[in-house]
């Protein structure tokens, strides 16, 4: 794209801000509202979608561990056949599914108490519980040595971290 290209996106961007009105600050101030429902400011907003976000993914895994248990089990005890786990993976699996649905059930909970009581209190319990899990599998993904297996959860873990580090 050429440069004038660039100047003039951005003079039109500038231009429709102006045109379009207030900001979202200016229209709401310290309040947020979205569809209806009222927030106390944009970080409780924030909150609540990396809750549901994370407790999709959770949920999502934590009940094909308990449908596909056999497939799971099958999967896990080869990942970690050279691996200090090789001999407990049944349990671990029993452990890391209580641990995915603790995890989902906690943030969804979160979030219809964020919004019935408007406090996030229980989504911060719930990001505790995940980042433990994440801390689970990262742990079991270097030991088998699956090194891109861990890098993916990262992602997540540091999601979760903001999440966190928005409350305060």
């Amino acid at each position: 794209m050429s440069i004038t290209k660039k100047i003039n996106l951005i003079l039109l961007f500038l231009f429709l801000s102006k045109i379009t009105g207030q900001s979202v600050a200016d229209k709401y101030g310290d309040r947020i509202e979205l569809l209806g429902i009222p927030f106390k400011d944009p970080l409780v907003l924030c909150q609540i979608l990396i809750a549901i976000f994370i407790s999709i993914a959770f949920l999502q895994s934590g009940i094909d561990k308990l449908v596909d248990r056999d497939g799971n089990l099958d999967f896990l005890k080869e990942h970690f056949s050279n691996s200090i786990f090789s001999k407990i993976v049944p349990l671990l699996l029993t452990v890391l599914t209580i641990f995915e649905l603790l995890s989902s059930l906690t943030l969804i909970y979160g979030v219809f108490y964020a919004l019935s009581e408007k406090t996030t209190l229980w989504i911060f319990y719930g990001f505790v519980v995940t980042s433990l899990t994440i801390t689970f599998l990262f742990l079991g993904q270097r030991i088998a040595k699956d090194y891109v297996g861990a890098a993916v959860l990262v992602p997540y873990f540091i999601l979760i971290m903001l999440g966190i580090m928005s409350m305060y």
